[in-house]
């Protein structure tokens, strides 16, 4: 089974693009996020899934597992090919996907090809799997996500003079003020320099 491809981007279109992989020229199905981060000439790296049908082949490619998983999963869902599983991906990202499905939105679903009923049947047959699959995946992002904004953070802080102990400190202070904010770095780096700064006063 192919799980990933690399080579060389020969071209990009508005569905699929063509990639030299050791002097084979494969069409792959690329979801949004793939597509917009390919460039002709460039080396690229995808997650892959080689479908088998009595129409033949067919390659697509995805940016990561995430989405690779969640494309496994559209195509449970009866009616659901690769071809339509993909446009959902191309049209929507994994979280939109994922967020219109858990709270049973349809219309959310709305793609060019993708009628009403076959929207519906996505949200009611994988509703469930999806809140056990991808709950545990979106945690793990989201304190990943965390993670990189606290780095970059207390790293403009120790560059602005303060102690590395200083910037872990008030950094925890503004999360938990905030537990359930979802912060950027502009805003946690502003928040943290004016505690800082009321601190100095005292």
């Amino acid at each position: 089974m192919i799980r990933s491809l690399s080579g060389t981007v020969l071209s990009v279109d508005a569905d699929c693009l063509m990639l030299d992989v050791s002097g084979f020229g494969l069409e792959v199905f690329a979801s949004g996020s793939l597509l917009s981060s390919a460039r002709p000439g460039e080396f690229l790296s995808c997650s892959a899934y080689l479908q088998v049908s009595d129409a033949g082949m067919a390659l697509f490619g995805f940016s990561d597992e995430r989405e690779r998983s969640l494309f496994l999963e559209l195509t449970q869902v009866k009616t659901m090919g690769g071809k339509l599983s993909i446009s959902l991906l191309r049209h929507l990202g994994v979280s939109a996907i994922l967020d219109a499905i858990i709270a049973g939105d349809s219309f959310r679903l709305a793609v060019p090809g993708l009628g009403p009923k076959r929207a519906e049947r996505i949200c009611f047959e994988l509703k469930s799997k999806v809140e056990k699959k991808f709950g545990a995946l979106a945690d793990i992002s989201s304190s990943s996500e965390r993670g990189g904004i606290d780095a970059v953070v207390t790293s403009g802080l120790v560059g602005l003079g303060f102690s590395q102990s200083e910037a872990l400190h008030v950094l925890s202070s503004c999360r938990a003020e905030s537990p359930e904010r979802e912060w950027t770095e502009d805003e946690l780096l502003m928040s943290a320099l004016a505690k800082l700064q009321r601190h100095s006063v005292r």
